[in-house]
């Protein structure tokens, strides 16, 4: 492999690391493991941004006495050098190397967002390489072969570094850290790639490593067009993580192959990783599923289609839902008081006490997501259950609230969440779906107290 620079080793670090921050806005959190490379990083923050360290982080993966022996080096250099240190041990062992970096990025992801920082790593071009020819081996495509360089809010100050520089440089500075056994196993794919194929591959074919991060770097190049088109299209990322959404519309109106592009761009943005089956199944939901149906994906995310709220405008929408619920309806619990002080939220809505009654001239979808409610009465507010029925102006003898769900395409998988609204025990409005003859939504009646319902969509 041949070395990326003929610049003495301090230039080409503190260059790389002036490089990767000039675009971040924020302090870092420092995600440091005790090998080499990552104490490299410490000790070059330290030295050249120290203002940016938010913290250092330090994870024991409760494999052995390397790793808390690590965790100690780190915790203990960074104290010398007035750092803030958060060190954690898994709770479990894990025995594959998805496990450990599963765990590893569970435990950063919470560190970085109790901090507000986005998270720096000491991933090199090496390590670049052997995922590059890893996802290679495992038939990845365009999007897949950008690897470490593709789109992310991970900072990676030494991307474009070679190892052998950072020895050079930890041996000159006197760097301490600690080698991790699993450098030179065979036990996983990565060794084998590091210490077997790479070489093998080099040797045969002079120049293979330059020619792999190449196609690398144009498939970052690739995937960061496809990045700005998705922001381009209209997409709204939820304050619950792991959903967003997007406008059915500039979907159908792109081919089958473009499709097959967006989906695992606009799936990732809710940490959806889309296999080739899923891809398919999303090119085919996009022009065959209609206003409240879905399709479960591996791993147990949704991606359903409903229609825009008064406030997304209108159309259809897709949405992109990262496995379960993070708060099943059970836990709702039923609110009741008087309607002049309706809570201002119940699961994924807001409630908003208007000053006056709405003007004429909504539109009827609009209308239902606002209501008058009787002064002084008794409400209660709680979620949908099987059997509610109410009685509305087309059927005034009761009708059950499933038939308006379908009618308005809520999907069956929100239909569990959604809210009811009951004066005196008695079913008068279901946001956005339908509204009862006790409730009727007129203007000029002083003697009501209008609402509007915001649902949480984006």
């Amino acid at each position: 492999m041949s070395e990326s620079t003929n610049f003495p080793s301090e230039a080409l670090l503190q260059a790389s690391l002036e490089v990767a921050m000039a675009p971040v806005v924020g302090p870092l959190i420092l995600a440091v493991s005790g090998g080499r490379d990552s104490m490299v990083l410490l000790q070059a923050m330290a030295r050249w941004a120290p203002e940016r360290i938010a913290a250092v982080a330090t994870f024991d993966h409760g494999t052995g006495q390397h790793a808390t022996d690590a965790a100690s080096l780190v915790a203990a250099e960074s104290r010398r050098l007035g750092l803030t240190v958060v060190r954690e041990r898994s709770r479990t062992t894990g025995h594959t190397e998805a496990a450990w970096r599963r765990a590893r990025w569970n435990f950063l992801e919470r560190i970085s967002r109790a901090y507000r920082a986005r998270v720096a790593t000491a991933h090199t071009r090496d390590d670049q390489l052997e995922t590059v020819v890893m996802r290679l081996l495992r038939g990845a495509g365009p999007r897949g072969l950008a690897a470490l360089a593709a789109p992310s809010a991970v900072v990676r100050p030494w991307l474009g570094v070679s190892r052998a520089e950072l020895a050079r440089w930890a041996a000159l500075e006197q760097v301490a850290y600690l080698d991790d056994p699993m450098n030179v196993s065979r036990a996983f794919l990565r060794g084998r790639v590091r210490h077997e194929l790479l070489p093998a591959l080099e040797s045969a074919s002079p120049g293979f490593s330059d020619e792999m991060l190449a196609v690398a770097e144009r498939a970052a190049a690739w995937r960061r067009d496809v990045e700005r088109h998705v922001d381009q299209i209209g997409l709204a990322v939820s304050a619950l993580r792991g959903r967003v959404s997007c406008p059915a519309g500039p979907l159908e109106a792109t081919s089958g192959e473009g499709r097959a592009v967006l989906w695992p761009a606009i799936c990732a943005r809710a940490d959806v990783t889309l296999d080739a089956n899923g891809t398919r199944e999303l090119v085919r939901f996009t022009t065959g599923g209609r206003r409240g149906s879905s399709i479960r994906l591996a791993g147990g995310a949704v991606v359903l289609r409903r229609g825009a709220t008064p406030e997304e405008g209108q159309g259809d929408r897709f949405e992109v839902r990262r496995g379960a619920p993070r708060r099943p309806p059970d836990a709702l619990t039923p609110w009741c008081g008087v309607s002049e002080a309706m809570p201002p939220r119940f699961g994924r809505f807001r409630w908003r006490r208007l000053h006056a009654a709405p003007t004429p001239g909504s539109s009827a979808e609009q209308e239902l997501w606002t209501v008058g409610l009787p002064r002084g009465e008794q409400v209660t507010l709680r979620v949908w259950a099987a059997g509610d029925r109410i009685r509305t102006a087309g059927a005034p003898a009761g009708r059950r609230v499933t038939r308006y769900f379908a009618e308005a395409h809520v999907s069956a998988l929100d239909r569990p969440s959604w809210p009811v609204v009951l004066v005196n025990d008695e079913p008068v409005w279901v946001p956005g779906v339908c509204r009862a003859l006790a409730a009727p939504s007129r203007p000029g009646r002083p003697e009501l107290i209008w609402y509007r319902c915001e649902p949480e969509f984006d």
